[in-house]
């Protein structure tokens, strides 16, 4: 199935998956388009890790309930799971909800445990069944949701990712549907992790320190040595300078994979120099992987986190008195954009709950911001999709080239969407979206509140996370690096609108919490009226 023919209207379904599944693995994409939830695989194994972690006092009864909530709501809604196994889950798991536990290794946690393993089998094998027999009662979206958080969950990389289903899509001669892709991609799934070289290289030598008990660890090589596996490679060694390196060796599904679990093993071990030695070691920007065909980057990658409020409002360098309800939540945030997992779920949790917990409900404080989140989403896709619109061929394209304000641009675009008026010759992620605001043009109530539950479970997925790294000391949980995927670009946006908030128009964040709830309980049915959610002035798109 190439690209062409996706084009046509008989595939407008697998066209809608195919943009969605090459958005979400693009390496940079806004936040109302990101991929907000983990799979439903890892949702059922996160409850699983909750359960022991709740035994041993790490989380607490609210947040395990909190788990088994969010994993009923996507198992509910997933043709991967078969019925039978769906059925056997619910019942376990609601089970386990009415008496407030689930209890470790009991007979309901067992019973989950040994569905799991048989849905991580068969799981993309029902989705392709499902896909081939008829698209009725699977939307697009969920169906390109719940099949690339699988595939992220199972530990392939973005790139890896948006590299495969760009040639299936655009560029494979064979005639295939979406669902023989999905069984291509599902049988790419099954094949274990393998095993790969990795290098990665320094520009200062690791020195035998004076200071007793350090040596050079056992895979260090000297740089003559760097040289001569990067030429063996058939790598090029010119404008590498460097004094040697670590050869690493890791199980991963792909080559960019392992690059990114050989720079977290020199995370670990520079981490360890530095409260040791007080030496910093700091690698190349770039790791050399042996089955691969160039350098891959392993600069620590921005998590999208992006509050342009900031740079907006010129506060970036604050000549006067810093403003003590939102700008100590920004400098606690900045961990969440580029450091180190464990750094990442702690800084980020503290500034959601600096800014809108209360003493004795700091939970509270996820679904707080998941309310703004999804008062802001109307205007953020209404925007993006203006500037998209201005280029088209078509009669709104004059109007929208006149137009400065944004809150103009998306209330006329609103307008367009409701009234049929688009164009059908946009790019394929346009038409995606013109799609996903139709629907909540026709049932903003609805649809605006199943985007609070889907952030609401991101920002509570974070909030466990923290606890387990916090009070377990746990930094290699199974959802971690998922949770900061799925919820760093929602915490961005959400803090975007509270500091703007608080610049331009004096409001407390817990007073723009309040006017969210507001806002959905009383939403209008006018298109405008998912424009000025947050207000004219508030709810503006970064």
């Amino acid at each position: 199935m190439r690209i062409q023919n996706l084009l046509s209207p008989v595939n407008s379904y697998e066209q809608h998956v195919a943009a969605r599944l090459l958005e979400f693995f693009k390496p940079s994409i806004h936040w109302n388009r990101a991929l907000w939830n983990i799979g439903t695989v890892l949702a059922i194994r996160e409850v699983l890790e909750a359960s022991e972690a709740h035994r041993a006092g790490i989380l607490g009864p609210e947040s395990l309930q909190a788990a088994i909530s969010a994993a009923l709501r996507l198992t509910g809604q997933d043709p991967g799971v078969p019925k039978p196994a769906k059925q056997a889950l619910q019942q376990s798991l609601n089970k386990a909800g009415s008496k407030n536990q689930l209890r470790f290794e009991g007979l309901e946690y067992r019973i989950a445990a040994d569905l799991v393993k048989q849905l991580e089998a068969s799981y993309l094998a029902s989705w392709a069944q499902a896909i081939a027999a008829g698209q009725e009662g699977i939307g697009p979206e969920r169906a390109a949701r719940a099949i690339a958080a699988h595939l992220l969950d199972k530990g392939f990389s973005p790139g890896y990712l948006h590299r495969w289903w760009t040639y299936q899509i655009k560029h494979d001669p064979t005639e295939r549907g979406l669902s023989l892709m999905v069984e291509a991609i599902a049988a790419r799934a099954s094949e274990p992790p393998r095993e790969f070289d990795v290098l990665v290289a320094f520009p200062s030598r690791l020195a035998a320190s004076e200071k007793k008990g350090f040596t050079v660890p056992k895979r260090w090589l000297e740089a003559s040595e760097v040289s001569a596996w990067l030429t063996k490679h058939s790598f090029s060694v010119e404008d590498v300078k460097q004094q040697g390196g670590l050869l690493l060796t890791v199980t991963e599904q792909d080559a960019e994979a392992a690059a990114a679990a050989a720079a977290e093993i020199v995370d670990v071990f520079a981490a360890r120099v530095l409260v040791s030695l007080n030496k910093e070691v700091r690698p190349l920007p770039q790791a050399w992987v042996a089955s691969a065909k160039s350098p891959i980057s392993i600069s620590r990658a921005s998590r999208g986190v992006h509050v342009g409020a900031v740079h907006r409002e010129n506060r970036v360098w604050l000549e006067s008195e810093r403003d003590d309800a939102v700008d100590p939540a920004i400098e606690l945030l900045a961990p969440l954009q580029s450091s180190s997992p464990a750094a990442a779920v702690a800084g980020g949790w503290a500034a959601i709950e600096s800014l809108l917990s209360e003493p004795d409900n700091r939970a509270a404080a996820a679904d707080r911001l998941a309310t703004i989140v999804a008062c802001s989403f109307p205007r953020a896709e209404l925007t993006m999709l203006s500037y998209s619109l201005e280029k088209s061929e078509s009669p709104i394209a004059a109007q929208l080239k006149g137009m400065e304000e944004n809150r103009d641009r998306a209330a006329l675009v609103a307008q367009a969407i409701a009234e049929g008026n688009t164009p059908n010759t946009l790019r394929p992620p346009e038409l995606a979206a013109v799609e996903r605001m139709k629907a909540v043009l026709a049932n903003p109530t609805d649809k605006l509140a199943d985007i609070q539950v889907h952030a609401a479970d991101a920002f509570r997925r974070l909030y466990r996370q923290r606890n387990l790294v916090l009070h377990g000391g746990k930094t290699s949980a199974i959802a971690l690096r998922a949770s900061l995927r799925t919820a760093a670009p929602l915490v961005g946006a959400g803090v975007d609108r509270i500091v703007h908030a608080r610049y331009v128009d004096k409001l407390h964040p817990l007073e723009l919490a309040a006017r969210a709830n507001i806002a959905l309980g009383m939403i209008g049915s006018t298109p405008s009226a998912c424009v000025d959610l947050l207000g004219a002035r508030t709810a503006v798109s970064s």
